[in-house]
């Protein structure tokens, strides 16, 4: 069961990408190029959408957003110094501490997912140029 993050992931961007379709009308497309451009459209959508949540869970696992927490962290303290906790006093301690709980797997398959899903696109987009 090692892949099914990656067959789950599938086969919601397959619905998503059904979805879009069905939305711009592929039932009622009248041409082979209508058809394929809005099949295009859905596996494009589709792609944007998984390529922008996987950048974003990347940047995330490196520790890119860790001073964004540090700095609520330490406003809540400023603000409710008896109802927020705040034992750590410099931001390295925040961060080795952010860097032991973080999983270090280095899963990427939002991002995976999502270039299949573009090169799909850029292939059908080929397709319908050839019309």
């Amino acid at each position: 069961m090692k892949y099914l993050k990656y067959i789950v992931q599938t086969v919601f961007g397959l619905a998503l990408s059904l979805g879009v379709m069905f939305y711009r009308g592929i039932t009622e497309a009248q041409s082979g190029a209508e058809r394929v451009m809005i099949i295009c459209d859905g596996f494009t959508v589709t792609a944007l959408l998984f390529l922008s949540v996987g950048i974003l869970l990347w940047t995330a696992g490196t520790g890119f957003f860790d001073i964004f927490g540090y700095a609520i962290r330490k406003g809540a303290h400023a603000l409710l110094p008896g109802l927020v906790h705040d034992n750590l006093s410099e931001y390295y301690e925040y961060k080795t501490e952010k860097k032991a709980e973080r999983k270090q797997k280095g899963e990427n398959s939002t991002l995976i997912i999502g270039v299949a899903f573009l090169l799909i696109s850029l292939i059908l987009t080929a397709v319908w140029y050839q019309y």
